[in-house]
């Protein structure tokens, strides 16, 4: 196992979140990614092998928390304890034994706690996000604490903190497209006393926070502008500590740095041993600097063998059911891809581009489908594959792979896999 000292190869990996879709009439029935215009794509596509991957496997959903474990090279199902550590790692948080993490959104409800929107407008004003945050950072009711920390944009994460607490916790957000219906309450279907106790707690530190905020300047500021309060938190996705093995411990002496403006992808790649990065341009939201990006994964390169660039925006585009804005973004991953060939014309570079899942437009949720792959570099075998989607992409010679096996496959490239026997 290990490096062969020969080779100095590396390779650049752009995970576009959600970006596999399904064929939309608009489009002529083409997918946002047929639909795009993506000449280099399509160059890269064809100059190597292509296929259509199951991040997890076949007929599986993934969250992007679980499909990026996989696309990391891990099983989550060996690991995994839910969204909620995932994001308290994240933030940055230190959790300790018998805290319960979640997953939180900052989202707004009416006063019989119907929800009008999951993600508060996408509130993304940092000042009103911290002022809210410190507002309620920290609350106590009957010794149990509720610990909270902004991640990206209406992102949280959320822990409560207490004696004999369990991790297995309904979702208090009804759910992605649902907004109309009424948070859940978790303790109806709470089992055992632990995680009873712990439904109960998070119910009531929720609603205090709700008393806290629903009258807070930021949010009569909010209101006076036009713009929709952030009054609750919507929790979903409960677990312990969850730790993964060290990357290396596959792949002795890799070294790989993550790029994203999502801090929970930086999170995992942290949790992995990778090296996070991001600049403040570098955003969750369709506002993010793709050049920005492009440019400072060009600089990693340098010190790396494996570069990961997340773009989050086709994502958005799936849940938002915003078929021609996917396949704008689209366009701009095509100039990132232009921009590394220019700079890395004389040198040996592998690139790579794939999803950790599928989010069709029709659907505004995760799905199923596998997701269109390519790896291309000067001794990746090639198939007959010659433009990069859905339906193309059918054709190669990486059908039936998995996240991890992606994975695998590129550090065999570079020269950090296990031979097998003598």
């Amino acid at each position: 196992m290990g490096k062969n000292s020969a080779s100095n190869k590396k390779c650049i990996m752009l995970i576009s979140d959600g970006l596999g879709d399904r064929p939309i009439e608009e489009m002529g029935y083409k997918t946002p990614l047929e639909y795009a215009n993506h000449p280099t794509l399509d160059m890269l596509a064809a100059s190597g092998m292509t296929g259509l991957v199951h991040p997890y496997k076949a007929g599986t959903r993934c969250g992007t928390d679980w499909g990026h474990i996989c696309l990391f090279g891990y099983d989550p199902e060996k690991y995994y304890t839910g969204r909620g550590s995932v994001e308290a790692y994240s933030a940055g948080m230190t959790l300790q034994d018998g805290d319960v993490a979640f997953r939180g959104n900052l989202g707004t409800v009416d006063e019989n706690y119907v929800v009008v929107d999951r993600r508060a407008g996408r509130i993304k004003e940092k000042e009103d996000i911290d002022q809210l945050v410190a507002a309620v950072n920290g609350i106590e009711i009957e010794g149990y604490q509720l610990l909270v920390t902004s991640l990206t944009e209406h992102r949280l994460a959320v822990v409560v903190r207490g004696a004999g607490l369990g991790g297995s916790i309904s979702d208090v957000d009804p759910g992605t497209a649902c907004e109309g219906m009424k948070i859940v309450d978790p303790k109806e279907d709470a089992v055992g006393d632990d995680n009873y106790k712990t439904a109960e707690m998070l119910w009531k530190l929720l609603h205090k926070a709700y008393e806290i905020w629903k009258d807070h300047p930021v949010n009569q500021k909010r209101v006076a502008e036009g713009k929709l309060p952030a009054n609750f938190i919507l929790t979903r996705g409960s677990g312990k500590a969850m730790v993964l093995p060290p990357f290396t411990s596959m792949y002795k002496g890799a070294k790989v740095a993550v790029l994203a403006g999502d801090e929970t992808i930086t999170g995992i790649g942290r949790m992995c041993g990778f090296d996070g990065y991001s600049k403040e341009t570098f955003t969750g939201g369709f506002d993010t600097d793709y050049q920005g990006k492009a440019e400072l994964a060009q600089e990693l390169l340098e010190n790396y063998d494996l570069v990961i660039v997340h773009v989050k925006g086709t994502d958005l585009c799936g849940h938002d059911n915003l078929p021609f804005k996917k396949a704008e973004i689209v366009e701009k991953i095509d100039t990132m891809f232009a921009y590394w060939l220019e700079q890395n014309k004389d040198r040996d570079i592998y690139y790579g581009m794939i999803a950790d899942h599928s989010t069709p437009c029709c659907r505004r949720d995760h799905s199923a489908d596998p997701v269109p792959v390519f790896l291309t570099g000067k001794d990746v075998r090639k198939d007959d594959v010659t433009v990069y989607g859905e339906r193309a992409c059918s054709k190669g010679i990486l059908n039936q792979y998995t996240g991890a096996t992606f994975m695998a496959t590129i550090m065999d490239y570079l020269w950090f896999s296990k031979k097998y026997g003598a």
